[in-house]
This record gives C-alpha cells, structure tokens and sequence, in this order.
C-alpha cells in the first residue's frame, strides 16, 4: 500500500489516478481547487472510503498549500509518492497576441507551482518508503522535438518543468527520493480533446507501471506513458 498525493485529481488523468491507485489498495489524498466540479471524486470517496480524502488545494496559494500538509499529516506520518498533475492550458497565440500576463498564469502554474508542491511536501516524501516525485509533462516541452511552430505559453511552461524536473532530481535536498518528468500520451480529456489518442485509463495504468518500474538509475529522465525514455 502506498502513501500518494495526486494534484489536480478532480478531472480526467488525474480522477482516473486516483481510481486506479484506490482500487489497488492505496491510500489516495486527492488535490483539487474547488469542490464545484468534483461529483466523480466524492462518489470515489464515498466508495472507497478511509482510503481516498478530498483534499481542497491552490498549489500558488502559500495558506492553501500549508492547510493541505497539516490535512495529509493528520493522517500520514510519510508520503511515497507525489504525482505533480495540475496544469493549466490556454493555446492560439502567435508573436503578435503574445501576452506577458497570460504566459505567466501559465508558467506559474505549470512550473513553479509543481515545485512548490514539492516543496511543502519534502519532509513527507523524505519519510517515504522509496520515495518518488513524478512530475506529469508534456512532449510540449520537449525543445529538441521542436520542428515548427506550436505557441509560446504552454509549451514554454512545460519546457520549464522538465528543467524544474531535472533540477529536482539533483537538488541534495531531494537526496533519497527518485524524480522524474513523464508525459502521459495524448489523452481524451478536456484539455487533449476528444481526437486524442489515448482514453485516460489507458494513459493511467501506463503511468503507474512505469512509476512501478522505476529504478535508481531512472532519477532525472523523461518518461512518457509507456515506458520509454524521451528526449528533452
């Protein structure tokens, strides 16, 4: 049974997570920003209740990230495994319509926020038994890949993630606990669309195997849903 925090655990990959790791037998807090949308997680909840709490969480939001460590100390004295899942997306700009302010949202959100998650969750995760940070990206933010034009914002985010993913592998303060960055496919969800190629089940167990699969070596890399390593 593994201790696990899912962010942005209301919604497609993230419910879906959270589904897969309850009915294995794990104990599943479960971030999310509101409660408005949330009729998929409470019925989980109330299935799979004692193993699955709702946990309301802002990652931007310092009050919102520290109620949300004492709610997960109430019940845990570790964590084995954060999955940093909340992103944002918001695409159709060119160099004409770029937008300081928009790109930021997005940055904020789909780099830093995932860092101050870990962050607030390190002395958990410390506790952990063979403890891991997997932070879900994007083959968006793969630069090397790059070969025409796509936008700026989300792209860049994630290109900042996987740079916040490997700074975090080496970070000695992160000594003992395994991260990486992994790309969980191109998914049926809100933010993939419906011509997507992947349903979220398909991506979720992916995604968990290879968490499963994991070995020290692995610390640092790129992953995507199915094992295989990506390049940066």
């Amino acid at each position: 049974m593994n201790r696990i925090l899912i962010t942005g655990a209301n919604r497609g990959l993230g419910l879906e997570l959270v589904r897969l790791c309850a009915a294995r037998g794990d104990r599943v807090f479960a971030g999310c920003r509101s409660s408005q949308h949330d009729t998929g997680l409470k019925d989980l909840s109330a299935r799979y209740r004692g193993q699955i709490y709702i946990m309301p969480l802002e990652i931007m939001d310092t009050a919102s990230l520290n109620q949300c460590v004492q709610r997960v100390r109430n019940e845990v004295d570790a964590l084995d495994v954060l999955i940093n899942n909340a992103a944002v997306n918001a695409e159709g700009e060119t160099l004409r319509t770029f937008d300081a302010e928009r790109a930021a949202q997005q940055w904020t959100v789909n780099a830093v926020g995932q860092v101050l998650v870990a962050q607030k969750f390190l002395d958990l995760l410390k506790a952990g038994t063979n403890p891991k940070i997997i932070n879900i990206t994007s083959e968006a933010g793969s630069i090397s890949t790059m070969n025409r034009f796509r936008g700026y914002y989300y792209f860049g985010s994630k290109a900042a993630m996987n740079m916040f993913s490997r700074s975090m592998a080496w970070d000695p303060d992160t000594a003992g606990i395994l991260t990486i960055a992994l790309h969980p496919g191109w998914v049926r969800t809100d933010m993939g669309g419906s011509d997507a190629d992947l349903s979220v089940t398909e991506s979720a167990e992916g995604i968990l195997k290879v968490i499963a699969s994991l070995m020290p070596d692995d610390n640092g890399k790129f992953f995507t849903w199915d094992g295989k390593e990506y390049p940066w």
